[in-house]
C-alpha cells in the first residue's frame, strides 16, 4: 500500500470515528476530504485545470468555479444541520465566502464592496449570493449587508424585464431559466433568514410567465432558454431542468414537482445498464457543450449527476439510489483513470472540484 492510499484510509477511519460521516460512507468521505483539502490551502490564487474539468479546454472556465464553490456552501449547511456542533464547517465555510470574492474568482477582478455598479453579471452573482446565504444561516451576520445589496440588485434586475428574468452576462443576451430559479432560490433564502419578503412578486410573476409562454409543446418541460438566440433555445434541455428544479423546489414546490415527474417521463434513460437523464429529447439532434460534458448514446454526464442533486432535493429516494448506484460504478472508473497520464484529462469530468461539490451537496441531504 502506498503513501496517497494510508493517507487515504486514516483520513476516512477520521471522519467515520469523529462523527461526521456513517460507517459505510467512505465515498462521502473521499469527496469531503478532497474539497477540504482544496478549501484549507493556505495560498489561493483562483482554480486551476486540476481542480475543473472545463479550464482543460476554456481558461476562464465558463463560471465553473463560482458554482462548485456554491455547491460546496450548500452541502455544509446539509452537514451543519446533521451535526450543528461540528466548528469544522463554519472554518470551511469562510473558505469558500473567502475564495467566491477573490479577484480570481469574481468578475470585477476587485474588491467587491469597492464596485459601484454590480451590472449584469447575474450568474457569478447568483451562486455569490447562495453562498452569502448559507454563510449567514451556519457563522453569522457579517455579510448581511453585501447579501442585502445582492439581493436588492438581482431583485431590480429581475422586475425590470417582461420575461422576469435578469442578466447573466454581460457580453451575452442569452438568459437561462435555470440560472433565474438559481437567482431567485438566492433572494428567497435571504428573505428566510431575514424574515423579509423580497422575492414573493417576482416567484409569483417568473412562475406564471414560465407556465405561460416556457413550456415544451409536446412535453410540457420547460425551454432552456428566453431570448431564442440558440439553435437550442426552444428545447429542454436535460442538466438546465435538474438544475432549475433543484432550486425551484425550494420556492414554488408544486410546479417543481411537475417539471420533475415530465423530466423522468421524458428524459429518463438507460445506457450499458447505467440509469440516468438525456441531455436532449429522442427527438432533437442536440450536440454536448461544454454545459452538458459528454453525451453517451444521449445520456448527459451532466444532466445525470445534476439529476442526483435534484432528486435528493425533492426527497424522490428510489431515483436517487438508482441514479447512485450506476454513478458509483462510473466514478470508480473515472478514480482509477485520474492516475493514468492522457486518460485523467477525460475522466476528470466525473471526480472535480464541480462534479465532487454537485455531488456531496445532493448526497448529504439523504
Amino acid at each position: 500500500m502506498n503513501y496517497q492510499n494510508i493517507l487515504s484510509n486514516f483520513l476516512q477511519n477520521k471522519y467515520v470515528n469523529s462523527g461526521l460521516f456513517q460507517k459505510g460512507d467512505s465515498q462521502i468521505s473521499n469527496r469531503y476530504i478532497r474539497i477540504k483539502e482544496f478549501l484549507m490551502k493556505d495560498e489561493f490564487n483562483g482554480f486551476s485545470s486540476d481542480d475543473l474539468f472545463i479550464m482543460q479546454f476554456i481558461k476562464k472556465g465558463w463560471g465553473q468555479d463560482i458554482a462548485a464553490l456554491s455547491n460546496m456552501a450548500e452541502a455544509m449547511v446539509n452537514l451543519s444541520i446533521k451535526n450543528p456542533t461540528k466548528s469544522e464547517y463554519k472554518t470551511l465555510m469562510n473558505n469558500i465566502l473567502k475564495r467566491a470574492l477573490h479577484p480570481k474568482v469574481n468578475p470585477y477582478k476587485k474588491d467587491i464592496n469597492k464596485v459601484n455598479n454590480l451590472g449584469k453579471f447575474g450568474y457569478y452573482l447568483e451562486h455569490l449570493n447562495i453562498i452569502l446565504g448559507c454563510y449567514q444561516k451556519i457563522v453569522d451576520t457579517h455579510y448581511s449587508e453585501l447579501n442585502e445589496r445582492v439581493t436588492v440588485h438581482l431583485l431590480n434586475g429581475s422586475m425590470k424585464n417582461s420575461d422576469f428574468h435578469a442578466d447573466l452576462l454581460p457580453y451575452s443576451k442569452m438568459k437561462w431559466s435555470a440560472d433565474q430559479a438559481a437567482i431567485i432560490y438566492s433572494i428567497w433564502l435571504f428573505d428566510r433568514n431575514n424574515s423579509t419578503s423580497h422575492a414573493n412578486q417576482l416567484i409569483e410573476r417568473w412562475t406564471s410567465f414560465m407556465n405561460k409562454n416556457q413550456k415544451h409543446s409536446s412535453t410540457g418541460l420547460y425551454k432552456t432558454e428566453v431570448v431564442g438566440i440558440k439553435k437550442y433555445s426552444n428545447q429542454p434541455r436535460g442538466c438546465a431542468l435538474a438544475y432549475l428544479i433543484h432550486y425551484m423546489h425550494r420556492f414554488a414546490e408544486k410546479d417543481a414537482k411537475s417539471q420533475w415527474k415530465l423530466f423522468k417521463k421524458h428524459m429518463e434513460v438507460n445506457v450499458m445498464g447505467i440509469n440516468g437523464y438525456r441531455e436532449y429529447l429522442k427527438s432533437y439532434d442536440g450536440n454536448w457543450t461544454p454545459d452538458s460534458g459528454p453525451i453517451i448514446k444521449g445520456l448527459g454526464i451532466a444532466a445525470t449527476g445534476l439529476a442526483l442533486n435534484a432528486s435528493s432535493t425533492l426527497g424522490d429516494i428510489v431515483t436517487y439510489k438508482a441514479l447512485e448506484k450506476g454513478m458509483t460504478k462510473v466514478y470508480k472508473y473515472f478514480e482509477k483513470g485520474d492516475s493514468i497520464p492522457g486518460l485523467n484529462k477525460v475522466t476528470k469530468i466525473g471526480t472535480d472540484l464541480l462534479a465532487s461539490s454537485i455531488w456531496l451537496n445532493a448526497e448529504t441531504k439523504v
